[in-house]
Order: C-alpha cells, then structure tokens, then sequence
C-alpha cells in the first residue's frame, strides 16, 4: 500500500508551524467578518489550513462585479438567490470536510457584535465598512479576543494585527471614527484583485502566526502597501494612554461608539 501522506503535511514540515502548531491550528476557531475580495481568500486559506471552527458573516449576495475579485463565487451563483454566507459554506465544506462552517447572512452591527465574536479564538477583518470595524475593535478589547484588521482599495493595502493588552487597538491607530468614515472605497475608486487577495494573504499568514502562538513574529505595527508602485512599509502605532484599549476593564458594556 503506498505511503499516505498527511493532509497538512506541508504546513507540519514548516518550522514556523511543526506538528504542534498545526495541531493548535486544527482546534482554532475563527470569525471571518465580511466575505467578499478580502474573506473570500481569507475564507478559503484558512479553510485548506485545516481551522476547525469558521464563523462567516456577510449580509450581500453575489454580484456580477464582484466576480473579478471575489473567488469564492461564480457565474452559476448570480441566479441562485443565496447569500454570499450561504454559498462560502457550501465551497469551504466541499474543499474541506472536517470543517464546521457556520453561516450567518447578516450586517454587524452594536446589536449583535459580541454574539458573533463569542467563542472564537480570533477575529479576521474582510470588512468594507469602518462604522462594523469599530464595532468588532471596541468588542474583542472587552473580550480579549486577537482581531487581524485589514483593507484594500485601489492599488493599496493594510494590515495590522491587534493583540489586546499587548498591542495599540484600532481607536489608538484612528481615535475618530467620524474622520475616517469617507475613506475611498471600491465602489467609487475601483480595486485591483491583486491587491485585495495579497491584503487576504498576508491577513492569513498573521492569523496563523496567531493561533500557533508566534505572537513576536506579528506585524510591529501597520502595514501600508502600493502595489502599483511596489512600495511597502510597516508605520509605527503607539499605544494611546486615553484609548479605550487601556480602560477596557472598566468600560461599559455597549458603550456606544
């Protein structure tokens, strides 16, 4: 009988990752926060990875022009009348089976944030809305719960991942949500694939650094990127004494942003 070589094998051999890495892997829960150009990618990686728990939330169905950039979806799915949730489970299941998908077709909003990050391990950002953002930043500092931010438009990207206690949060990065409100989106500016599946590769690639517990390999800060013109840089964040990351224990539940 020839020789059986083991599904994460390749992730195993790693010496970033090893047999117990990926063995924490395989226990990790996760919530992916919006399946279009970023979650789709992040949604399938993590998936392949072999992450036993995913949580996807995302209120839209597919479009034609998402299809340039949202690989989770196709032609076929334009007419079906599902959600992006509902579709994302039935792909991630077929690419791997030992894998529990839970879909929830639904905006994240102050009313149902902390139900949706509960029980998860980590939160993973694929979110084209900053009002949803603050709301998941200002409830995984409460919980503690890690939360890898990012964005593509454009040409450009960012990550940033967010270690409560250890680690500025998103407010310390914009304490104003009002000013970043009208930042560009791709509805209005465009984006260029590349660019949001490189922003979800890297996101993934710091998940996983996460959940193996490799917590002094994150990125030291935010990671700003112009892949047009190639150029890449990691800007410093400094903790905010004020920020609510540093009064999280004594902030109310639901405090409004």
């Amino acid at each position: 009988m020839d020789h059986i070589i083991p599904r994460y094998s390749r992730h195993a051999l790693l010496k970033m990752i090893g047999e117990e890495g990926q063995a924490k892997i395989e226990k990790s829960r996760v919530f992916i926060a919006g399946l279009g150009a970023l979650g789709s990618l992040i949604a399938i990686l993590l998936a392949r990875a072999g992450v036993c728990f995913l949580r996807v939330v995302d209120p839209d169905s597919p479009e034609l022009h998402n299809l340039h950039r949202q690989i989770l979806y196709d032609e076929s799915d334009l007419a079906r009348g599902l959600s992006k949730a509902e579709i994302a489970k039935q792909r991630l299941v077929e690419a791997n089976s030992a894998v529990e998908v839970e879909a929830i077709a639904t905006a994240i909003g102050l009313d149902n944030v902390h139900e949706l990050i509960s029980g998860v391990d980590l939160v993973v950002d694929a979110l084209d809305n900053m009002k949803a953002r603050y709301f998941i930043n200002d409830a995984i500092v409460r919980r503690g719960i890690p939360y890898v931010f990012g964005g593509a438009v454009e040409a450009a990207g960012n990550v940033m991942t967010i270690i409560p206690g250890r680690t500025p949060c998103l407010r310390c990065l914009w304490p104003d949500p009002a000013a970043v409100e009208d930042h560009p989106k791709a509805s209005s500016v465009g984006i260029l694939s590349s660019a949001a599946t490189t922003v979800a590769s890297i996101e993934v690639t710091e998940t996983l650094k996460v959940l193996v517990g490799s917590l002094d390999n994150i990125l030291p800060g935010l990671l700003v990127m112009d892949f047009w013109r190639n150029q890449f840089q990691i800007a410093k964040v400094k903790p905010d004494p004020s920020c609510m990351c540093n009064r999280s224990a004594s902030l109310p539940e639901g405090e409004p942003i």
